[in-house]
């Protein structure tokens, strides 16, 4: 089974975490610069199997949306 991988994109940084291969769990993966993100990506999928990215809705401490 893939994995599935979920981002949370920043204006600067960008984080990334993965799930284990069963899908059951995720842990954090790596802290990339934004401006890297695509690259890092294809690096990684072309190392390990990924069935779904998963991107995060950014908001505020107070539940407003940001400009990300």
């Amino acid at each position: 089974m893939a994995r599935l991988l979920a981002i949370e994109y920043g204006a600067k940084r960008t984080g990334i975490a993965v799930t284990a291969p069963l899908q059951l769990i995720a842990s954090a993966l790596e802290t990339v610069p934004s401006h890297e993100l695509l690259k890092y990506l294809k690096a990684y999928v072309e190392r390990v199997p990924v069935d779904a990215f998963i991107v995060g809705l950014p908001k505020r401490l107070d539940g407003t949306y940001t400009d990300n």
